[in-house]
């Protein structure tokens, strides 16, 4: 869970408690239960996001764990048939040139593509030579498969790194209604027990770091007699 996010969830949480504490008092200063229920509504809301979110992030992760699985295996096979090439063509500049085996691999998709597209036909009109000097029966399929694997796993991983996005986008959306209503719960408390700050203590947000995230010390202070509203963002 983001830090922001993880301690808005825990501050909302305790901000609960508080109103659960002293529900009467403030229901009979004119709390509703409107602000209420809707107050349980966005805490619940917010935890359903965070779990969307965090799902995304990790399957747009092991999409592009995949596809570095694919280039890694293109690599080692481009390798394979540049040292079946310099076994077979040891002497012959045109066919070392022809394979480009001193062309630096490519790492991204973009660059593999054509290269891969390229060796394969090469290596393919070559093969019988090729086969004789150490490369393997499947590798000139083999590096065709692989690419087709990767593109393929190119664009998934693109479509999820934008679910990514989205998803993170509809979580702050869910923590910005949260963080309204616990601002408006807390402008209530210090209307209604102005009176009474050992009441009021109750309603302070938790301090930040609480629960081992982040970096303690450095406690959220009291609502002030008048709050003001929280900066745009």
């Amino acid at each position: 869970m983001a830090v922001k996010v993880d301690y808005l969830a825990q501050d909302s949480d305790a901000l609960l408690v508080a109103v659960n504490n002293q529900r009467s008092a403030m229901d009979a200063r004119g709390f509703s239960d409107e602000v209420y229920t809707g107050f349980i509504d966005a805490k619940e809301n917010l935890r359903v996001k965070e779990i969307a979110q965090q799902t995304a992030v990790k399957t747009a992760q092991d999409k592009t764990a995949l596809q570095d699985f694919y280039i890694g295996e293109i690599t080692r096979t481009i390798k394979v048939i540049r040292n079946a090439v310099r076994s077979a063509y040891e002497d012959d500049a045109q066919k070392i040139s022809l394979f480009r085996v001193n062309d630096p691999i490519p790492k991204a998709v973009k660059g593999l593509r054509p290269m891969c597209e390229y060796l394969v036909g090469v290596a393919s009109v070559n093969s019988a030579v090729l086969l004789k000097n150490g490369l393997g029966a499947t590798d000139i399929s083999d590096l065709g498969t692989f690419l087709t694997n990767l593109i393929a796993a190119d664009a998934s991983q693109e479509n999820y790194k934008k679910q990514q996005v989205a998803a993170t986008k509809v979580r702050d959306n869910a923590a910005e209604v949260l963080k309204k209503l616990t601002f408006k719960i807390r402008n209530f408390a210090a209307a209604c027990f102005s009176k009474n700050p050992e009441i009021l203590v109750e309603f302070n947000p938790i301090t930040r770091g609480r629960g081992g995230k982040g970096k303690g010390g450095d406690e959220t202070p009291p609502p002030p007699d008048t709050p003001t509203p929280p900066p745009a963002q």
